[in-house]
């Protein structure tokens, strides 16, 4: 008997192992890491490994400097199993992919095991490999570690409200603070959510004693906040006095806000959940309802404030609606897995479905579909491909390209580590202080062709980047130059007369000393 209940307690670990196997494949058929962000998080890695912990990159924005900006909880991961294992920091980023993968997948099997029993949290670990969105914890990036927590986290929160027991809470709150180290808008989802459950569970039951819970919740964050003012006023009273001054974003560069929105239409929720989650959450949104127990009302909570925080464009706030269905795709997974160990056991009461052989095999057929589902979203020929999206067309920024890869090997061998590179591509250049640690000066929209040698001494210039890929399309071939946006950083475009003469967009004292396919590169020469 003993031993039974240990197997049952293991097949919760089944999804998990699923999720692994299938972000192997990407992991092995992929050279680099799945995503460009983990470029400048590999590289963040670096800086504190060769600087210490600090708050500016002097790769970026030279010769200023960029503020980092962003928890360092994951780039200390990356730096620590880098040194320890002696390995490239790119190659550990790529093999953490199926490692996230799988304690995400675990997880939320957990939680939903505590929520709704054994079956319900396995078949919600499965669920989730099911939908298209999967593909983002495949990703090693800092979100895909919070996301092992903060379902976690909200476990905690409702299981110490249920139980009555703070320190239930308090957990929960150090969760947060793990999820606080690690990734802003994972943070900003975690509060919203608990903060929504709490004032929900005020509405239904007008219990004010739920006020202890949330205070036991946010204290931890209250006492580190405390922590962190004190020691700053002792070892770091020049910063602490420009937190007062200047307060926190304009300090640390951090910030939740963005400078754009992105809608989704509801048919493109459904595309990205997939018919799987969508269907068993609709299932076990039917029987939730019928119950109406607090686990469903916090169930439902969660999964609602997220869907209105997705859509908070409506009320003028800017928002990137795709980057939240992993958040909502978790207690949707959950409240399937509810609707999936529903169905099952209405099987039992059928005359025609009871039998055991045919309730095991409609189980069979809905984790094997969404191993499937899983496997065509991890074996799609663009995964890990990633783009720049312009009025002008879309540039590849990950994975590097093989003249990527060439321009920082040119660059390794022969460039000067103490004179910064002017570059029109941004994400390339960030790829290039990565893979050579030079530094990347962001004033190229300052270049022309009388561009005065003292902006190239006091910014440490010695090099210049071309991006041939940026070439003004034939009906803009009136204009001259063009600085686009994308997401993260500008791109300058130009008219294809000045990479046949580059005298007309940068002085005369530059020369061309390296070309390949995509790039040329002018070193400055000696007055």
């Amino acid at each position: 008997m003993k031993q039974k209940t240990y197997l049952n307690k293991l097949q919760i670990i089944i999804p998990a192992i699923a999720i692994f196997l299938i972000t192997l494949i990407p992991t092995l058929t992929h050279k680099w890491p799945l995503s460009w962000d983990v470029i400048y998080h590999v590289l963040y890695a670096e800086v504190y490994t060769k600087y210490g912990f600090v708050l500016v990159n002097p790769l970026l924005g030279s010769p200023v400097g960029l503020k980092i900006a962003y928890p360092p909880l994951f780039h200390f991961l990356i730096a620590f199993l880098g040194t320890v294992s002696h390995q490239e920091y790119m190659l550990i980023a790529r093999v953490l992919q199926p490692f996230l993968a799988f304690f995400v997948v675990l997880s939320v099997s957990y939680v939903g095991k505590k929520f709704y029993g054994n079956l319900a949290g396995i078949s919600a670990g499965f669920l989730m490999i099911s939908s298209y969105i999967i593909y983002r914890i495949m990703l090693p990036v800092p979100e895909n570690l919070a996301l092992i927590f903060l379902p976690l986290a909200v476990y905690f929160y409702y299981s110490s409200v249920k139980n009555r027991k703070l320190k239930y809470a308090f957990i929960a709150g150090i969760l947060m603070l793990i999820v606080a180290a690690t990734h802003q808008a994972a943070l900003l989802c975690l509060f919203i959510v608990i903060s929504s459950m709490t004032i929900v569970d005020i509405l239904f039951y007008r219990e004010l004693s739920i006020f202890k819970n949330y205070g036991a919740f946010i204290s931890s964050m209250l006492i580190l906040a405390v922590a962190v003012v004190i020691a700053l006023a002792l070892f770091k009273p020049e910063l602490f006095q420009n937190i007062l001054d200047q307060g926190i974003s304009a300090t640390l560069g951090y910030s939740t806000s963005i400078n754009y929105t992105i809608q989704l239409s509801p048919l493109k929720y459904l595309q990205y959940f997939g018919v799987l989650v969508t269907g068993f959450a609709l299932v076990g949104t039917y029987f939730a309802v019928k119950l109406r127990r607090r686990k469903d009302i916090y169930i439902f909570t969660w999964i609602v404030s997220l869907l209105l925080l997705s859509n908070a464009y409506l009320i003028g706030i800017n928002v990137l609606a795709p980057r939240l269905l992993i958040y909502i795709v978790i207690p949707l997974s959950i409240l399937g897995g509810f609707g999936v160990k529903n169905i099952y056991n209405r099987l039992k009461t059928t005359e025609r479905f009871s039998s055991e052989k045919f309730r095991s095999m409609f189980l069979l057929v809905v984790f094997s579909l969404a191993v499937v589902f899983g496997i065509m979203t991890a074996a799609n020929p663009t995964m890990g491909t990633f783009s720049a999206k312009t009025e002008f067309g879309s540039v590849q920024i990950a994975p590097p390209s093989e003249s990527e890869v060439e321009l920082a090997d040119w660059f390794k061998v022969n460039g000067n580590k103490n004179q910064s590179i002017l570059i029109q591509n941004i994400y390339t250049g960030i790829f290039i202080a990565e893979q050579t640690g030079m530094p990347i000066n962001f004033g190229f929209e300052y270049l022309n062709s009388s561009t005065p040698r003292s902006f190239f001494d006091i910014g440490n210039v010695g090099y210049i980047v071309y991006d041939k890929r940026l070439v003004l399309p034939n009906e803009n071939a009136s204009l001259n130059e063009s600085k686009v946006t994308t997401e993260l950083y500008p791109l300058f475009y130009f008219n294809q007369k000045y990479y046949n003469d580059l005298n007309l967009t940068q002085p005369s004292y530059f020369k061309v000393v390296y070309e390949n396919e995509n790039f040329i590169v002018c070193q400055k020469q000696d007055s």
